[in-house]
């Protein structure tokens, strides 16, 4: 918490060195530092371009008597996604979410607009309006996730895994706890289960036997 404001720090604020030491604090004040904030609101996301979120600062302002005082909303922001080239791993914020904003030197707002390197917006420097916003700090305990350690990879969901592809290839043994259900044909060791036949079985009214 920043020391109260007193008689003799305002007197020292008079001299030489006061005023030096002021207009340091003053500018060092003036730079953009990463800020822990919480989400309020998400703009778009999913499956089309990275979207905005609106967030709150966390840490309240303090002025020189010690009281504090909440932060307004920071509105429009953009998150991080990992992604390269079109290949993405979306995992948009929530509202509620904690993470920090990361605060550019200059105006920001045409490159965001534009998505091309672009003049800066305005002359404001360091401000918290040219921010961009990283996620996953000292959130909830998950119910949806991938482990990867020395044990292997795990895949937790509550809901329902989804594979959408041309194809899928299973390169070692596979189990399977539970039924398997398939719309098209299975086809095992060359063998069609749709199609196959067999041999030695005398036409008639009868069927088979369970298979062995």
């Amino acid at each position: 918490m920043t020391n109260p404001m007193t008689l003799s720090s305002i007197f020292a604020h008079n001299t030489d060195a006061g005023a030096i030491d002021a207009a340091i604090e003053r500018h060092i004040s003036d730079l953009g530092i990463p800020i822990l904030v919480q989400v309020k609101a998400v703009h778009g996301g999913g499956v089309s371009l990275v979207g905005q979120v609106d967030v709150q600062p966390m840490v309240h302002m303090q002025d020189g008597q010690g009281k504090t005082y909440p932060h307004g909303v920071i509105t429009g922001v953009p998150y991080l996604r990992v992604q390269g080239g079109t290949s993405a791993l979306i995992i948009d914020p929530m509202v509620g979410d904690i993470g920090f904003v990361m605060v550019s030197g200059r105006d920001i707002q045409n490159v965001i607009t534009s998505r091309q390197p672009s003049a800066p917006g305005s002359f404001r420097m360091h401000s918290m309006s040219d921010c961009v916003y990283v996620g996953g700090f000292l959130n909830g305990a998950p119910n949806q996730f991938i482990i990867m350690n020395g044990d292997g990879i795990r895949i937790v969901s509550p809901g329902t895994v989804r594979i959408e592809a041309n194809a899928a290839e299973i390169a070692c043994g596979l189990k399977v706890d539970g039924p398997i259900t398939a719309t098209g044909d299975v086809t095992g060791n060359g063998i069609s289960l749709d199609n196959h036949t067999h041999t030695g079985v005398q036409t008639g009214s009868g069927s088979t036997g369970k298979p062995q």
